[in-house]
């Protein structure tokens, strides 16, 4: 302590220390907090300009290469008219087939069977309730599959509903026929199959074309009319009251391009479906011009029954099929790997059994090194392992494990591999996938490799780099 001239005490400072200045202070604080306040804020702005890494999920899918086209089918049908006027009663079901000679229909010009099927007491169901639940069931599968882009097809509804109600009409009508006998004998004339074969009630001006007559515009079904013949219509001598078909050679005959009738032209046969059946026909086929399209004509010579009471069928040719997972093809990159020679790799020793190379190199000072690396090993033939060129150049030179021998990485042959980046990890992690088939759009691969169905993957492969973090 010392007394100063006042005669007041004061502290000495001990020798070395200085008294640190606190503007000083508050000021490197601040500097600090600037410096960390910017870089947080520069990498919101960097990551705000940054473009999201678009990923796909991949997923089970097919490719196929089906040709679908809209068919009509050409049958040899035969209409046989009244020979009388009167009322028409049916007795064969539409789509039924009948003998020689076996009644189909009789002529009553006095009404006198159809008066007797409607006195019927009241309160009575003409139909029975499996005749109900068959009408209802056609109503709901209408409506399932009803669309207002093709409302056109309502009126092949109705005319199916109507052939239904006809079918049990005519049971009714034959009935009440075999009960009258011999009374309604003057007035009834009865109307036989001139042959064997399967009886219809509808006509759509469809009849007598062939391949040849057909035009652009009887493929356009918005236009297409028919109409149904049923029991109880007043016709007239010489009208058609129902057509007879009575042989099983008949064709679809669908609208094609010119490019698929070129594809179609390296097939020696056709194997097809008609309306997504089960049943796949194998047919030959034939070629016929039709304006700016083609007709392919699908000769048959059974099935028909089953298609009697349809004119227009959908027919898919079955060409290529493919299965696998579906990747997009922005996906798909090609990447430069190697061919190394199965006796330079080595097991790498006692502690691991990863698969190495010696490489001999030149470090920075110009020295020669021998080193160690394990390449990416993406698949093997019968002579070299394919690996990842990554870590090698071409001044380096592979040595062969205990042996003299050496070989140029320049010498080595090179090849490009298909592959995806895997973008599970957050890591453009690249994957090797092997194509089956490509489309326009999307690629079908094997799922028998490394990439799996629901993996996610990058989906522009040319936005990003290899082992790029990507969130």
């Amino acid at each position: 302590m010392a007394r100063n001239q006042t005669g007041k005490t004061e502290k000495r400072r001990p020798s070395g220390t200085a008294r640190l200045n606190k503007t000083f202070q508050i000021n490197s604080a601040l500097i600090i907090f600037g410096i960390i306040l910017i870089y947080v804020i520069a990498s919101v702005i960097l990551s705000l300009r940054k473009e999201p890494v678009t990923t796909y999920k991949v997923n089970a899918s097919n490719i196929n290469n089906n040709i679908i086209c809209d068919g009509i089918a050409i049958r040899e049908e035969k209409e046989i008219s009244a020979g009388k006027s009167g009322y028409v009663c049916y007795f064969v079901r539409d789509g039924d087939r009948v003998a020689k000679n076996a009644p189909v229909c009789t002529i009553d010009e006095t009404g006198t069977l159809l008066q007797s099927v409607s006195m019927v007491p009241e309160g009575t169901s003409v139909f029975s309730a499996s005749d109900y639940l068959e009408i209802r069931s056609a109503i709901d599968t209408f409506k399932t599959g009803y669309s207002d882009n093709q409302f056109f097809q309502i009126y092949s509804f109705r005319d199916t509903i109507e052939s239904k109600v006809l079918e049990m009409s005519n049971q009714i009508l034959m009935k009440e026929y075999r009960t009258q006998g011999t009374a309604l004998q003057s007035t009834v004339q009865n109307m036989s199959a001139p042959d064997s074969g399967i009886i219809t009630y509808y006509l759509d001006g469809y009849e007598k074309l062939t391949p040849e007559t057909l035009t652009e515009a009887h493929f356009d079904r918005s236009k297409y009319q028919r109409s149904v013949m049923k029991a109880g219509d007043i016709v007239e001598a010489g009208n058609t009251i129902y057509k007879l078909i009575s042989t099983e050679d008949w064709s679809v005959c669908c609208k094609i391009t010119p490019d698929q009738a070129n594809v179609l032209l390296e097939e020696n046969k056709l194997l097809y479906t008609i309306n997504n059946s089960e049943i796949q026909i194998a047919s030959n086929y034939d070629i016929i011009p039709m304006g700016d399209n083609i007709i392919l004509q699908l000769p048959l010579n059974k099935y028909m029954i089953d298609y009697v009471e349809e004119r227009f069928l959908t027919v898919e040719i079955i060409l290529d099929s493919y299965e696998g997972l579906k990747v997009p093809n922005s996906a798909i990159l090609d990447k430069d790997v190697y061919k190394v020679p199965k006796e330079y790799m080595t097991a790498g020793g006692n502690e691991s059994d990863i698969d190495k190379l010696y490489v001999r190199t030149r470090d920075e000072k110009g020295e020669t090194t021998v080193k160690q690396i394990e390449p990416e090993i993406y698949g093997t033939d019968e002579e070299c392992f394919i690996i990842d060129s990554e870590g090698l150049s071409d001044e380096d030179i592979l040595v062969k494990p205990d042996s003299q021998d050496t070989l140029a990485v320049s010498t080595l042959d090179r090849d490009k591999l298909k592959g995806v980046y895997l973008a599970n990890k957050g890591v453009a992690d690249f994957i090797r996938i092997n194509v089956v088939k490509v489309g326009d759009e999307f690629t079908i691969v094997s799922d028998k490799n490394s990439l799996r169905e629901f993996d996610n993957i990058v989906m522009d492969a040319n936005g990003v780099k290899e082992n790029q973090i990507l969130y």
